[in-house]
């Protein structure tokens, strides 16, 4: 197994730790062994997330915008008027941590939080004006970037990738 090293990720210092993936020569029977897909996989989730910090970071340079904070607004650009109960499992979070975030995103100016006007007890989240625009400005950026990459790839590689993503949701979906 390689290791790839990742270099000049915020919050790691100068280099960060190596981090285990195949590579091609690894492959055995045409892939990877079972036991070597969840480092894998592991290892791609933490380079996409190394991306969406670096162009959300980019896109606002005030550096106030962390990949979980992203996610949140990119979930209400999707789903307005989601719940903080829906945020927190699309997060995976508890409702504290999930309500401390949201919080911040709308002390910023990113999120509006109401009562939902058929419960009480509930909160409708909505983006604001701004928060729209930076969501839509990092993921311009990010789309950007990987339509990059992918050009780059063959088309044989292009349609591995995208004969790969409904087997991937349906992974993600089931674990």
């Amino acid at each position: 197994m390689n290791a790839m090293q990742l270099t000049h990720v915020q919050g790691a210092g100068p280099t960060a730790p190596s981090l285990p993936i195949l590579a091609p020569d690894d492959a055995i029977d045409g892939g990877p062994a079972r036991e070597a897909l969840p480092p894998a996989l592991l290892a791609m989730m933490m380079m996409a997330n190394r991306i969406i910090a670096t162009e959300a970071v980019r896109v606002i340079p005030d550096g106030k915008l962390t990949p979980p904070q992203f996610r949140i607004l990119n979930y209400l650009l999707i789903a307005p008027g989601a719940s903080l109960s829906e945020v927190a499992n699309y997060l995976g979070v508890r409702l504290p941590t999930a309500s401390v975030m949201l919080v911040k995103l709308a002390a910023e100016g990113y999120v509006l939080r109401s009562r939902h006007p058929m419960s009480r007890r509930r909160m409708q989240l909505v983006l604001t004006e701004q928060g729209q625009e930076m969501t839509e400005a990092v993921r311009t950026a990010l789309f950007a970037r990987l339509h990059t990459g992918l050009d780059r790839l063959d088309p044989a590689d292009r349609t591995l990738v995208q004969d790969a993503i409904p087997v991937l949701r349906r992974l993600f979906s089931e674990v």
